[in-house]
């Protein structure tokens, strides 16, 4: 795993819950598949049978994380660019 702070450049939804991606530094997409983070977090739930706004996923803060225009008692539903690499590194084992 890299030191360096993961920042996404591209991501748009490859199916129901499966974001296509890219990361600063790759010459590739990479498709990860959030069914197990959104079937784990109260957070997400509301992007478990939603394909339409789970569509709508768009880069924040400058490439530091992945939204959708879903307001939780917590806030918008987010992650960090640092956890989509965590899950890309993963999925690619």
């Amino acid at each position: 795993m890299s030191d360096d702070v993961a920042r996404v450049t591209k991501v748009r939804a490859a199916s129901d819950r499966v974001l296509r991606v890219r990361f600063a530094g790759d010459r590739c997409d990479r498709e990860l598949d959030m069914t197990g983070l959104i079937a784990r977090s109260v957070h997400f739930v509301p992007l478990m049978d939603d394909p339409k706004t789970f569509a709508k996923a768009a880069i924040v803060e400058d490439g530091l994380g992945v939204a959708w225009p879903v307001q939780t008692k917590w806030g918008r539903s987010d992650v960090s660019a640092t956890t989509l690499r965590r899950i890309a590194e993963e999925q690619q084992q």
